[in-house]
């Protein structure tokens, strides 16, 4: 018996998959659905159990999938599609098409101050959309009508999930929203930490960046040491160094 999350799934989605191509989704794992598909030349995918990519795609693959969708609608079967897909749209006035021109996102994150951060999904996207939030650890909340984490996954991990989701849905042409103090947040997360200077000794200078201090690196025990470098011979101490008057330094003859 289908859970009321299963229930609120299609039974076939149809839509575009950055590395496959043009796939078919069976989210409910329905014998009729698997049937349906594979005799509409629809392969399942290794290591993809419910995933299905139409085969020979560049054969009027847009053509093929759109009789598909009729056909499996004719059937009986619920169909969630990319608009592109979609025979129900007329060329020229599908609002999927009107809203990507436009750059309208399909997808909003943003944070919320009791469910933390959520996703909402236009109600023009597709099923995979959904789907996509899912594998990337996102749960579809019924009542609320949006994609939330579990209430265990702390902020640091939750934006890591924004990050990946974000990601993948670039990949697959989805326009995504971030909540702008978010995307600050996320952007902060992924940035390499500083590393952090070593402790100096009590009565130890901090060392300069200068051209001696390269001289003194390459002339250095430890560099000497290290395997595949030939030793450096030490430079002879000079003698101590005397200030100079300035005057003397600049009367000489040139």
């Amino acid at each position: 018996m289908p859970t009321p999350d299963q229930e609120l799934l299609p039974d076939v989605a149809v839509g575009h998959h950055p590395d496959y191509g043009i796939v078919a989704a069976n989210p409910k794992d329905l014998p009729a659905s698997t049937w349906m598909l594979e005799r509409l030349d629809f392969h399942p995918l290794p290591g993809e159990p419910t995933l299905y990519a139409l085969a020979d795609q560049q054969r009027d693959g847009a053509g093929r999938t759109a009789r598909t969708v009729t056909l499996l609608r004719n059937a009986g079967f619920r169909v969630d599609v990319d608009a592109v897909f979609n025979p129900s749209l007329a060329p020229g006035t599908a609002p999927g098409r009107d809203r990507a021109a436009l750059g309208e996102p399909a997808v909003a994150f943003a944070e919320h101050p009791r469910l933390g951060i959520v996703a909402a999904l236009d109600s023009r996207a597709s099923g995979l959309t959904g789907l996509a939030l899912v594998e990337h650890g996102w749960q579809h909340d019924p009542h609320l009508d949006i994609y939330a984490l579990p209430a265990t996954t702390g902020r640091d991990e939750a934006l890591g999930k924004v990050a990946g989701a974000t990601v993948a849905l670039h990949r697959s042409g989805v326009q995504v929203a971030v909540q702008p103090h978010l995307a600050q947040d996320v952007t902060a997360r992924r940035r390499p930490a500083p590393v952090p200077a070593a402790p100096r000794e009590r009565g130890q200078v901090a060392a300069r960046t200068s051209p001696i201090s390269a001289a003194a690196l390459a002339t250095s025990p430890a560099r000497a040491g290290l395997p595949g470098k030939a030793p450096v011979p030490a430079p002879v101490a000079p003698a101590a160094v005397r200030p100079v008057d300035p005057r003397i330094a600049f009367s000489r003859d040139r």
